[in-house]
């Protein structure tokens, strides 16, 4: 059985009493519920381990988290917000990266 086309893998969060979707897929997609083509993605340096498992000489470092949590995806939308990310413009796109636990704007 098929998700929801509404949906697509989204999952409701509420930071700051402003609701948001957010999922994952390689990045974390965020969108606010008022508009729905600004984004806010996510990359904390995850890759799929089973795309390097007879290659270690290649492989990208480590990403954490291991998990990803919604403490951390609402962790990741307040920074955002503090750092300058317009949620009521329509068609915006913000990019941070997390990496040895801190986040960075990324141009």
């Amino acid at each position: 059985m098929t998700k929801p086309r509404k949906k697509r893998g989204f999952r409701p969060i509420k930071v700051e009493n402003i609701e948001f979707n957010w999922r994952f897929q390689g990045t974390i997609d965020v969108r606010p519920n008022c508009c729905k083509n600004n984004i806010l993605t996510i990359d904390f340096g995850w890759y799929d381990v089973w795309e390097f498992v007879n290659d270690k000489e290649n492989e990208p470092p480590e990403f954490e988290p291991k998990i990803v949590t919604p403490q951390f995806v609402s962790n990741a939308i307040k920074f955002a917000l503090i750092n300058g990310w317009d949620i009521e413009r329509s068609n915006s796109k913000f990019k941070i990266g997390y990496k040895d636990e801190d986040y960075k704007v990324i141009e």
